[in-house]
């Protein structure tokens, strides 16, 4: 503000050391400032002296008078007019009106550095502390391009404020598009690679945020922005390990760029991020283990990450990380743990022992999420038995049982419960267990969830249940929601949900109880449209062999 106010007073102060002479034909020698020019500085000194300490309004004279003063011949008032926007810009809530736009761009594009430092200190202010509409207000104004020219300043700070207000600016898809579109990604990848740590770090966290959208990889990969992402990861400054790390777990989410990542370097990207894993920031680990996570779709990611030694460091993390952090590491172990080449050595390290002790963690939603997700993957090798004795599948049950869990928790635990109930243990644990709560709350699922996915694991649980010889008195107890599934699921599109249905009722049939039920039905009617339905020829082969049993 002190900056401000001495430029101002110094062109109201009519001092011969203050002249500073206009072409002119008719008059060489006129006054230092013209009259609208002494009072749109008049107007903003009266205005920044009283509202101060307010919350700034620009209303239609204020911005005329910052107007004039951009368009002044006089470059120091062009200075001026940019100093105010950037003493305004950090507590001015009110919407950019369009009409600001314009000169402020003209501000931008100044022939002086420091009028050029001043506002871009207030275009990135302006995106950061405004309401989103100035987002809108300045992608519409077409001030990016001025902006991803601002790139290219010698300016070390104009460069930092640029690269500022583009991350902002690059919070929706469809600004990251233009953004990409305009050209900005060789200027950041190069500023990126700066000396400056605060312009490394702003160009670092613009490019990450343009990875977030698919058609915009593709692009970060032809410039070169792989290779800049794994050479980043060794720096010291643990934001711009955050940054690289977070836009390498984007690249990989599709298989083509896992492949790049991977090729660049010669695997150098899996040793660092391993490396990382031991980094003192919560922040930088959390984002190491998904991009190795992601990283870890891919088989032969899956054993090199493993034979690197990931595993020790994924471990500690569960041991005594945030909790985010934790779940993160969870979920790179889940992908690890699809290969039946790293099963043994995942059970000889005692993660069941950790993913024993999260799972009766009350609130890890996410972590349990990606705990059920691992023991699903170890069940569906070889490892069933050892879960259930070392009381995993309980833990399973545990927070099975908990009313309060998300539809997501949810899913993911009906969908390792269906496939532990493929080993005899495991079958007789969850039809012994919990004295009939398990078959109760699967049942209820299977009728009132929302998700398809709860509601089709829930179904393959009960079925699975079945084969243990599920007592009478279970049966007879839930028949009724039972009943009431299997009629939702006959009349489903989807063939899978008619499919489990009926391999249900096979099943249910041998129970007495259940057979005089299941006659006195709709069921055996909606059975018989199956049969002059399109479905499969399968389906309608089991259809019959329910009818005829």
């Amino acid at each position: 503000m002190e900056v401000f106010l001495d430029y101002c007073m110094s062109y109201c102060c009519m001092c011969c050391s203050c002249f500073c002479p206009r072409d002119f034909d008719d008059d060489l020698y006129e006054p230092l400032l013209l009259e609208e020019e002494r009072t749109a500085v008049n107007e903003l000194l009266n205005y920044l002296n009283r509202e101060y300490e307010e919350k700034p309004v620009l209303s239609k004279d204020r911005q005329h008078a910052l107007s004039i003063l951009t368009y002044s011949h006089n470059e120091d008032l062009q200075r001026s007019a940019a100093l105010c926007l950037a003493e305004l810009s950090e507590r001015l809530q009110q919407p950019i009106p369009m009409e600001l736009m314009e000169p402020l761009i003209v501000l931008l594009e100044s022939r002086d550095i420091e009028t050029q430092k001043a506002a871009s200190l207030a275009i990135s202010n302006l995106t950061l502390y405004g309401p989103d509409s100035n987002k809108v207000a300045i992608m519409q104004s077409g001030a990016i391009h001025v902006l991803i020219r601002l790139l290219k300043s010698p300016s070390r700070e104009i460069q930092c404020n640029a690269c500022g207000c583009i991350t902002t600016l690059a919070t929706t898809d469809v600004n990251k598009r233009e953004i990409v579109r305009c050209g900005g990604i060789p200027s950041l990848i190069k500023l990126a690679r700066s000396q400056d740590l605060s312009v490394k770090r702003n160009a670092a966290g613009a490019l990450l945020n343009l990875t977030h959208v698919e058609s915009n990889r593709s692009a970060l990969v032809s410039a070169g922005a792989v290779q800049l992402f794994i050479d980043l990861l060794d720096t010291n400054d643990t934001d711009v390990q955050y940054y690289c790390a977070a836009a390498i777990s984007n690249m990989a989410v599709d298989e083509t760029h896992r492949a790049t990542v991977v090729r660049e370097g010669n695997h150098k990207v899996l040793t660092v991020l391993i490396r990382l894993l031991q980094s003192p920031s919560d922040k930088v680990k959390c984002q190491a283990c998904f991009a190795l996570r992601n990283l870890a779709s891919d088989e032969t990611n899956q054993v090199a990450i493993v034979e690197m030694g990931a595993l020790p460091y994924l471990q500690n993390i569960m041991q005594a990380s945030e909790d985010e952090t934790m779940a993160a590491a969870i979920a790179a172990l889940r992908n690890l743990s699809i290969h039946k080449a790293n099963e043994k050595l995942i059970i000889e390290k005692g993660f069941l022992v950790d993913l024993n002790r999260i799972l009766h963690e009350p609130l890890l939603w996410d972590a349990h999420c990606h705990a059920a997700g691992t023991v699903r993957n170890l069940a569906a090798g070889s490892q069933a038995n050892v879960i259930v004795e070392e009381g995993v599948l309980d833990s399973l049950i545990f927070v099975f049982l908990q009313t309060t869990s998300p539809v997501s928790v949810q899913a993911e635990i009906t969908a390792a419960m269906a496939v532990m109930g493929s080993n005899e243990s495991a079958r007789k644990r969850l039809t012994n267990g919990g004295t009939g709560k398990i078959l109760s709350r699967l049942v209820s699922l299977a009728v009132n969830s929302t998700h398809s996915e709860v509601q089709y694991n829930s179904a393959g649980t009960i079925g699975q249940m079945l084969s243990a010889d599920l007592t009478s008195d279970l049966i007879s107890t839930n028949q009724s929601g039972i009943m009431t599934y299997l009629h939702q699921f006959l009349e489903s599109v989807d063939p899978a949900f008619v499919h489990i249905a009926l391999w249900t009722i096979m099943q249910l049939l041998n129970d007495p109880g259940f057979h005089a039920a299941f006659d006195s039905s709709e069921l055996p009617h909606r059975i018989e449209d199956i049969l002059k339905s399109s479905l499969p020829s399968q389906i309608k082969h089991l259809a019959r062999t329910v009818l005829a049993k």
